[in-house]
């Protein structure tokens, strides 16, 4: 969820003039039309969240999904709010519903990635999202981090497919390490790691859970140090740099 990551806000679009957020503001306000419902503000949304749900990180491209605009301070009783981009995010409908009207400045903080790194109030252990602070624990109870019927079967299945891959990875290696030091091999194994690294990459969908999960894992820090030790690291280790990034370590 890139509300488990530091989101970088863009500029607003240039269909969002200071004139045309009058118009569309006071059209709303007279007739309670979705003014933000409109390519022109979504698109970009969806650009600097690499198309990623900016509460739980699904991507909403997929076909079981459907993109809303959301807004972190609801319409009502904010409606001088309703297409001011700082106040704009995207958004699964799941996400966007459980939110519902829960007003920050009324009910209590939460997280807003494009504001506040997430790290500060949250963290996983295991397949569980936990709270550091009461903006933290607002957050998974409001927009239901830990739905089981949802996000925590995502992050099982997740989680069962990295171990699979660090297995037979780890199996590589000790065959590696056994006197197979053929050049194939090594491709073999650093590939593996690659892609293990790119897909906790921040512009991945789930990033921050994988993250947390890889990074911490022992078979994970054992092929690390074999690979360091086998001078085969370097070429990992920017990924890993960018996976410690978004990571939700306790």
């Amino acid at each position: 969820m890139l509300i488990l990551i530091k989101l970088i806000r863009s500029r607003p679009p240039q269909s969002l003039t200071a004139a045309s957020v009058a118009t569309l503001t006071a059209e709303y306000i007279a007739t309670g039309k979705s003014v933000w419902n409109r390519q022109s503000i979504k698109k970009p949304l969806l650009a600097y969240s690499y198309n990623k749900c900016a509460y739980c990180e699904e991507n909403i491209l997929t076909t079981s999904n459907y993109m809303e605009v959301e807004h972190f301070l609801p319409k009502s009783p904010h409606p001088h709010l309703v297409v001011v981009w700082k106040n704009l995010l995207p958004a699964c409908k799941r996400c966007n519903t459980s939110k519902g009207k829960y007003d920050p400045v009324v009910e209590g903080m939460i997280v807003n990635p494009a504001d506040t790194y997430p790290q500060q109030h949250l963290y996983f252990n295991n397949l569980t999202l936990r709270y550091r602070d009461d903006i933290g624990e607002r957050t998974i109870r409001t927009c239901n981090l830990n739905s089981t019927d949802r996000l925590f079967l995502v992050r099982s299945a997740l989680y069962a497919a990295m171990h699979h891959s660090l297995e037979r990875t780890r199996s590589d290696m000790k065959d590696y390490i056994s006197g197979n030091m053929s050049f194939e091999k090594e491709q073999q194994i650093v590939r593996s790691l690659n892609s293990l690294l790119k897909s906790a990459g921040h512009e991945k969908p789930y990033a921050a859970f994988l993250a947390t999960s890889l990074l911490s894992d022992p078979t994970y820090l054992w092929l690390k140090t074999e690979l360091q030790r086998a001078c085969l690291w370097d070429t990992l280790d920017p990924l890993e740099q960018a996976a410690k990034s978004v990571e939700l370590a306790l």
